[in-house]
């Protein structure tokens, strides 16, 4: 199974504006930089209000923040990367984690 990265999709609405996530823009900026990492991933763009289905149904309801990597298999060692486990399944929280875990990976630049 693939890695799956779930971001929160742009022009949501809150409280009458509406607003990106500049975290899930980062992550789509890596992915543009190098096509070949975002091939390898299944991208899922998620609604602003909670719950946010399909990665609550993953990792539980206190698990919804975007940008999140949920890992489709054995999780790899990557210095500096935090990976958190939630019903089950692996998942890597933090952009710069995310964005560091995903060149690791893929063998592409490192984040500096």
């Amino acid at each position: 199974m693939k890695d799956r990265l779930f971001v929160l999709k742009p022009g949501f609405a809150d409280q009458e504006t509406s607003y990106f996530c500049p975290f899930s823009a980062q992550v789509i900026g890596f992915l543009s930089y190098y096509p070949q990492v975002r091939d390898s991933l299944d991208v899922i763009e998620l609604e602003f209000p909670r719950p946010r289905t399909p990665l609550t149904t993953l990792l539980g309801e206190d698990h919804q923040a975007a940008p999140m990597l949920v890992l489709g298999g054995p999780p790899v060692v990557v210095p500096g990367v935090t990976i958190r486990e939630a019903n089950g399944h692996s998942y890597v929280e933090k952009t710069l984690q995310i964005l560091r875990y995903l060149a690791a990976t893929r063998s592409v630049p490192m984040p500096h």
